[in-house]
């Protein structure tokens, strides 16, 4: 399976990184009027917002090859607050923006979510 890539210093993400864990649930409601909320799954759903800065161009062409070969497959992920390792992410939203500015540095931001 492949493995989100990691910058030259062995990092994946940068600081700030933002991360969220969602709850996704399913209401029934039943003839009375009355509803019952429960949880699809047993754990909640990560989600990853990496912001990558001062990448150099290799790096930034490794996330762009990365993001244009697995489109919608799923992927390993490790979590750097953690250091668990997820094995179904995928890349949430139909765009992906990199830039690589005059100075050679570049920047770009990857959703990554969790799928169940």
């Amino acid at each position: 399976m492949p493995t989100f890539p990691a910058l030259k210093t062995g990092a994946v993400a940068q600081y700030p990184l933002q991360t969220s864990v969602s709850f996704p649930t399913q209401a029934v409601r039943f003839m009375d009027g009355s509803q019952q909320r429960f949880r699809l799954y047993g754990a909640g759903l990560r989600r990853w917002t990496v912001k990558l800065e001062l990448l150099d161009e290799q790096e930034l062409g490794t996330l762009i090859a990365f993001v244009e070969q697995q489109g919608s497959a799923l992927f390993a992920f490790t979590d750097p607050n953690t250091g668990d390792t997820f094995a179904t992410c995928a890349i949430s939203g139909e765009r992906f923006d990199a830039t690589l500015n005059r100075d050679l540095s570049g920047q770009t931001t990857v959703v990554i979510e969790e799928i169940a």
